[in-house]
């Protein structure tokens, strides 16, 4: 696909779209109070899928560094939402994390109104194209991730 400006490019068109649904998503969980951000909620989902996970795996998934991986689980322990177990990998001591009873009747209730909020911005009405987007979007990403050796610090 030629184009003549990076403007036009799908990259940049990506990274607009992006902000703009950061944005949204970012003053919605502020404008309710949930009493968690936006980052915490993806990782408490993110635990509720992965349970047991190490914080460097987890910083992985989410594409977060180390540090603010840690500070996420931190706060969310501080609430009760999440729970941090030492554990042995090797010689290493690494946490494993899980998400408490508490974590997962917030993240339920949580997720009805995010799904909600998805469905007022009127994404279902595309969500056949949706699902294609999101596999085209991962293909890319997993290509990109490995071609560049792109890690979140």
């Amino acid at each position: 696909m030629a184009f003549e400006h990076y403007t036009e490019s799908l990259p940049y068109e990506l990274e607009l779209t992006s902000r703009v649904l950061h944005e949204t998503i970012v003053r919605f969980f502020n404008e309710n109070n949930f009493g968690i951000t936006h980052d915490e909620f993806v990782v408490l989902d993110t635990l509720s899928i992965n349970d047991g996970i190490s914080q460097i795996d987890l910083a992985k998934l989410i594409l977060k560094g180390r540090a603010h991986t840690g500070r996420f689980l931190m706060s969310l322990e501080e609430k009760g939402l999440v729970t941090r177990n030492p554990s042995k990998k090797g010689k290493r001591l690494i946490m494993q994390n899980s998400v408490t009873t508490k974590g997962r009747q917030l993240l339920k209730q949580l997720s009805d109104s995010v799904e909600q909020h998805i469905k007022d911005m009127n994404l279902q009405d595309k969500q056949e194209n949706a699902f294609k987007l999101i596999e085209l979007l991962r293909v890319v990403r997993s290509d990109l991730l490995e071609k560049y050796d792109i890690k979140f610090q």
